[in-house]
């Protein structure tokens, strides 16, 4: 089993922020424009995708392909409707005065041929050369039918119509999986920036509490006289330096909540851009990847993308042209029928149209060089040989791309227990010297270092996770699993109970601490 198939149900998710900025440096809020007030939730990755299924416009561009590929379908089924036609000519003036009138209905059929049936009357004076117009007093009843023999009997440009017609309407649902596959995977990897982007405000407005926390002792030490005025203009410029950066990184949520918008839509599709309060308190819990067969998961990958199967019902649409010009390579001999009637009193003297009629035969046509046929089998070739080296392309891109998905989410797992460690390490280094420094072995200088290196540790950490949960999309996407069942899975999982922005061990006073000199 895969990771993707088992995760554990069950999340619980906490305010991120439990302490705010003070001074010059606001909270985090939106500044989007039309953002209503809410009751205060946490926004799930799945609720990010859902938005997407549900409102971004290339999804609904995407889904309005039914319905124009249900058209031209239905549009190339229209070479085989039923044609009412009809006439009426009058010559009434001149030496030959005549009036001619008719109605009848005409098909093209599947197999290529044509039939008609219908009345027409004719009477008055006509030339002698157009005697076949004038009919007796009742009318004339027609029947006629052609039906090709050899070229346009297996298969015609009718046909071709329709079957392509038919595979666009197959097109249609690869295509709206396609572009659910890519814009879900950026919606993703945007939360994911949006998360991180807030863990590591939290991490600096941490790092600029612990200088404001000492700022008020010193400020008390010193008009005690304890502190040298130095060390508080040292602290100043410390939570000045911290500020800004803290002011940085809500910047950078800022932009990181206007990108997520895009994907992130309320009522009426419109753009919502999300609040901080809406942040997870953590990041899921990080689940080890199984031992999977890579050329089941390889074979699972190719029969779901949607790539392939574009290629595949592309190649299926140019092998109907080329059938069509094998056909068209044969000799045009239809084969010709034609029955009338004629009805009432005689409109001649000599009687010449009471007999019933009857014609038979055949007619057809050959283009001697045949280039248009010829010309058309080697374009049509041409076009399917390369399509076979796309599709053949596309799934070695599959399959490589599966591989370093792969690799990528196993080593980008370790490098978050490593992260996780060295922050562990990073705490402990600087508890113990925070000690040194409380009994005046080290100066503030060495302890604010000390302080920097923890914090960039902790961004470290939250970038690794962030890249874990990135790398888990991609390999989703590569296997062609559905986003939003993914994504539903996904938010069911228990957060991770990893340190972090928030969740920083309370320091405590080694037992036994070191020299420091």
């Amino acid at each position: 089993m895969v990771l993707w198939l088992i995760l554990p149900t069950v999340v619980c998710c906490q305010p991120l922020f439990a302490q705010t900025v003070e001074g010059p440096v606001a909270p985090i809020e939106t500044l989007g424009p039309g953002v209503v007030n809410v009751m205060p939730q946490r926004l799930g990755v799945a609720d990010v995708i859902a938005s997407v299924y549900a409102s971004y416009p290339e999804i609904v561009q995407a889904r309005q392909r039914r319905t124009q590929a249900s058209g031209d379908w239905l549009a190339a089924q229209g070479a085989f409707d039923t044609k009412l036609n009809a006439h009426t000519l009058s010559e009434p003036t001149g030496y030959y005065e005549n009036y001619r009138h008719g109605i009848g209905l005409a098909r093209q059929n599947w197999w290529g041929g044509y039939v008609s049936a219908g009345y027409r009357i004719g009477r008055g004076d006509f030339q002698p050369w157009y005697k076949e117009r004038q009919t007796d007093e009742g009318g004339e009843f027609k029947l006629a039918f052609v039906q090709p023999l050899l070229q346009g009997r297996a298969i015609d440009a009718n046909r071709v119509a329709v079957f392509q017609a038919s595979l666009q309407r197959s097109a249609v649902e690869p295509e709206i999986q396609q572009a659910l596959l890519e814009i879900s995977r950026e919606a993703t990897a945007a939360y994911w920036d949006w998360v991180a982007a807030g863990a590591m405000v939290q991490a600096q407005q941490e790092l600029l509490e612990l200088a404001r926390e000492r700022g008020r002792k010193f400020e008390a030490g010193f008009q005690a006289g304890k502190f040298a005025e130095i060390d508080v203009l040292l602290n100043k410029q410390l939570i000045a330096e911290r500020t800004a950066l803290t002011i940085e990184a809500q910047r950078k949520f800022l932009q990181t909540g206007f990108k997520l918008s895009l994907y992130l839509r309320g009522d009426g599709g419109n753009p919502l851009v999300p609040p901080a309060d809406w942040l997870p308190d953590r990041f899921p819990r990080i689940q080890p990847l199984d031992d999977n067969d890579f050329a089941t998961d390889l074979a699972a990958a190719l029969s779901r993308r949607p790539e392939i199967r574009l290629l595949e019902l592309q190649i299926q649409g140019i092998q109907w042209d080329r059938r069509l010009a094998y056909n068209q390579q044969q000799p045009q001999v239809d084969f010709v029928a034609e029955a009338s009637q004629d009805m009432g009193f005689r409109a001649t003297s000599s009687d010449d149209k009471d007999q019933f009629e009857l014609v038979i035969g055949l007619r057809g046509e050959l283009p001697l060089q045949r280039r248009k046929a010829r010309g058309k089998i080697q374009s049509t070739s041409s076009k399917i040989n390369q399509l076979n080296e796309k599709l053949r392309l596309s799934r070695d891109k599959i399959a490589t791309n599966l591989q370093i998905t792969y690799s990528d989410l196993r080593l980008s797992a370790q490098l978050v227990d490593q992260a996780e460690t060295a922050l562990r390490l990073a705490l402990e280094t600087l508890q113990r010297y925070r000690f040194a420094y409380e009994q005046g072995k080290i100066d503030l200088i060495y302890l604010n270092l000390l302080e920097t290196k923890a914090n960039e540790a902790e961004l470290k950490l939250v970038k690794t996770q962030q890249a874990w949960f990135e790398n888990l999309s991609r390999m989703q996407t590569v296997l062609g699993l559905d986003p939003l069942d993914q994504a539903m899975l996904l938010s069911e999982l228990p957060p991770s109970e990893r340190i972090g922005p928030g969740h920083l061990p309370e320091p405590q006073v080694p037992n036994d601490p070191p020299a420091v000199e």
